[in-house]
């Protein structure tokens, strides 16, 4: 794919970021909005964890300190199923895109569309959109290629059923990598400008085949206690998640990934759990794109 197409399709992603915030501050019966659930290898799209698309908790964001090469990025797409008590959702298609700017900067976006049912309830069409940049501060595949520290800035914009005030938000993220021959140890802290404290790790195990089996594990809790935006059953209360995540190359431009994560919390959604799956595509500009 060249950097024509690619910059053609973020391009797209940022129009259709535009149509969603002049949509509006519309308020659904007791629904909320929050990040997508898809998860993505190293150097694609950053993973906002949440139990689910539609039904908000406090924000976690995993990412890792590598950044895609110039010229170069990643798209995919995917889908999810996640329930909880009364409640359940059907991500499809969530979209995905990662282009790399420099050699240490990058940018990202992830557009998913749900429907979901809620007591009753049901509704649908375009979710949480994520919008995001990272710098390698320290990059990982320089020098020896065993450690990484990178600084990102995302916006957040909610669904047109959210009910809060505003539907515009921000996260910072601060993420950390370490490298072995076979092991990656990765992880991100920060915060959600909704107000929420976040630390998120991983430990991914690739095989020579290229399989890839991550595990990770994140923390959340809100700093303000129940609000619209951050619904919690106890105040001042936290979420924890635990995901398992495979991806395998089927070319050496394409690769298929299936996840599934599970919710420990204080608030009404613990117990929820989801399972994910889909594929992503890495294409690169010819002439600008480093090897790795």
């Amino acid at each position: 794919m060249t950097l024509r197409v690619a910059v053609a399709v973020f391009v797209s992603v940022l129009a259709m970021v535009a149509t969603a915030a002049a949509q509006g501050r519309g308020k659904g019966p007791g629904r909320t909005s929050g990040a997508p659930a898809q998860n993505g290898s190293a150097s694609a799209v950053p993973v906002a964890l949440q139990p689910s698309s539609s039904f908000l908790q406090f924000g976690t964001w995993l990412d890792d300190a590598t950044t895609a090469a110039a010229g170069a990025g990643y798209i995919s797409m995917g889908a999810s199923y996640w329930r909880g008590a009364k409640a359940d959702q059907v991500d499809a298609p969530i979209l995905g895109l990662t282009y790399g700017i420099t050699n240490r900067a990058q940018l990202s976006a992830t557009v998913p569309f749900y429907r979901a049912t809620y007591e009753g309830f049901s509704g649908g069409g375009l979710d949480t959109i994520y919008i995001s940049g990272k710098i390698a501060v320290v990059d990982p595949d320089a020098g020896n290629g065993r450690f990484g520290l990178a600084i990102g800035a995302g916006a957040e914009i909610l669904s047109a059923g959210v009910a809060d005030a505003s539907r515009a938000h921000w996260v910072v993220p601060l993420s950390l990598e370490l490298r072995s021959a076979a092991f990656r140890v990765y992880g991100s802290t920060g915060y959600f400008s909704r107000g929420a404290f976040f630390a998120a790790g991983a430990v991914e195990w690739t095989a020579p085949t290229g399989t890839s089996f991550t595990v990770s594990l994140a923390h959340s809790a809100s700093v303000h206690g129940v609000t619209a935006a951050t619904i919690a059953s106890v105040p001042r209360s936290s979420l924890r998640d635990a995901s398992v995540f495979l991806s395998h190359p089927v070319s050496s431009t394409a690769s298929v990934f299936v996840g599934g994560s599970r919710t420990f919390s204080g608030t009404w959604i613990d117990g929820a759990s989801s399972i994910s799956g889909g594929f992503s595509l890495r294409f690169a500009s010819p002439g600008h794109a480093r090897s790795r």
